[in-house]
């Protein structure tokens, strides 16, 4: 029994969730030496961080909707645990495993990053960030005793777009009350809501079918109306639940709805998928006139007959079952004839939804609207995130990196002069071309703030 005020519904379907990931940073590694009686050259000894926990999607044959993210879109992963003394590397956060239901595609700035489609298929959204290595990773023959670590990489953060369309074999399309909630109850164990009014069908329902010893799966559709493919009637969001089926049983109602009539149901309906998908276009169809109890069933189907010689028509009524096993047997006759390929792809190059390319390696120097000019890019923002700035060592190592990478010229041929700020990775270092007393290039003078933490 519900609680006053609890409005939620056990069964609520929900086919579009944003959620927020973070996965985990890596643990910071240490910089620390042996020190032990009667070993006066213990040398380095500290420990790397552990690898930050990743987030993984999986697609999962029991769960039917995406309301669960949606009521929990933050979806986060513990950082690692630190590098310590006497080599002790800092322990691995766990990965995270979140189940969807079967056809949830997975986009990152409206560009596809995975379409889920069979049970058990997983997919690695968020990577976690990897340790920060200790001092011991530094040791060579002539720095024997590096008094520097890194900090653990920032594990990765972005916002994503989850959208499922139902996979089922067969869909059930037309107008509303066209009697297409009945016939999947009738065929399956599926128990849609039934009544004698429009919309009556909210939310797609599935059933699956067992005839002759074959199964296939059924969805029946909200009914659709005149302009559904531009959202009118929330037909933008039923459309979408069709894509993925293999075959479309096009409903008819022979009192037609509304004051549209049968023959023109057809085309609106017809042309309603056309304009939503080139693909529903040319998706197989076959035409079934419900309601077959009814005086003027069948003179409506002799009529379509006539206007549609190239289309299958059949006369059913779920009600009696007249005509039903002649189409199902019709289904299951046809269905294996339908080629994988001709099926709607998520990830389809034609129509510009491809995966995300690999970024560009690499910095990018530009000028922000204050006028100081930038510095940025993937390589740049993780060494700048990695680098411990309390450590000399570490910043001089900065410094040479700088140098090694060229963005000292670039800087240069960019207009930078003495004493000006410089924007890198969401710090702000002030440039110098004044060598350190060590005699090494130091080009930058840090500043230390976070221009990130200011604004």
């Amino acid at each position: 029994m519900k609680k006053p005020g609890d409005h939620r519904t056990g069964a609520e379907f929900i086919d579009t969730a944003h959620v927020y990931l973070k996965a985990g940073d890596g643990g910071n590694g240490c910089a620390s030496f042996r020190r032990e009686k009667f070993i006066p050259y213990g040398g380095p000894d500290g420990g790397h961080g552990g690898k930050g926990g990743d987030i993984w999607f999986e697609a999962s044959s029991n769960i039917t909707t995406l309301a669960e993210i949606a009521c929990h879109p933050h979806i986060t992963v513990a950082n690692a645990s630190p590098g310590g003394g006497n080599r002790r590397d800092g322990l691995k956060s766990e990965d995270k495993t979140i189940y969807v239901p079967r056809g949830t595609v997975i986009k990152r700035d409206n560009k596809v990053l995975a379409d889920l489609k069979n049970h058990g298929q997983r997919f690695l959204v968020a990577k976690g960030g990897r340790g920060g290595r200790g001092n011991t990773a530094f040791k060579t023959q002539f720095n024997t005793a590096p008094r520097l670590s890194e900090n653990g990489e920032p594990g990765e953060k972005f916002e994503a777009r989850l959208e499922l369309s139902v996979l089922a074999d067969v869909g059930l399309v037309g107008f509303p009350n066209a009697g297409k909630s009945t016939l999947l109850s009738v065929i399956s164990a599926a128990r849609p809501k039934v009544a004698a009014y429009p919309f009556t069908t909210l939310n797609p329902n599935i059933g699956i079918v067992s005839h002759k010893a074959v199964n296939f799966a059924v969805a029946d559709i909200p009914g659709l109306i005149e302009g559904a493919h531009s959202g009118k009637g929330l037909g933008d969001m039923f459309l979408k639940h069709i894509l993925r089926t293999r075959l479309i049983i096009h409903l008819v109602d022979p009192q037609g709805f509304s004051s549209i009539k049968p023959e023109k149901a057809v085309r609106v309906i017809e042309k309603e998928l056309k304009q939503y998908h080139p693909k529903l276009g040319k998706k197989t169809a076959v035409l079934a006139v419900t309601k077959a109890d009814l005086p003027e069933a069948e003179m409506v189907c002799k009529a379509l007959s006539k206007k549609f010689k190239n289309r299958e028509i059949f006369l059913i009524s779920a009600i009696s079952g007249k005509g039903v096993s002649k189409l199902l047997d019709f289904v299951i006759k046809l269905l294996p004839r339908i080629k994988e390929e001709d099926l709607y792809q998520a990830a389809d190059p034609a129509e510009g939804q491809v995966s995300l390319k690999p970024v560009k390696k690499g910095f990018v120097v530009g000028r922000d609207v204050d006028g100081i000019v930038t510095v940025n890019g993937p390589k740049i923002i993780k060494m700048i995130a990695m680098t411990n700035f309390s450590q000399p060592d570490s910043w001089d190592r900065l410094r040479r990196i700088f140098r090694l990478i060229g963005l000292d010229k670039a800087l240069k041929k960019a207009g930078v002069v003495q004493d000006d700020l410089v924007r890198v990775g969401g710090r702000e270092f002030q440039w110098s071309d004044t060598p350190a007393a060590t005699g090494r290039p130091a080009k930058f003078a840090y500043k230390y703030r976070k221009f990130e933490e200011e604004h």
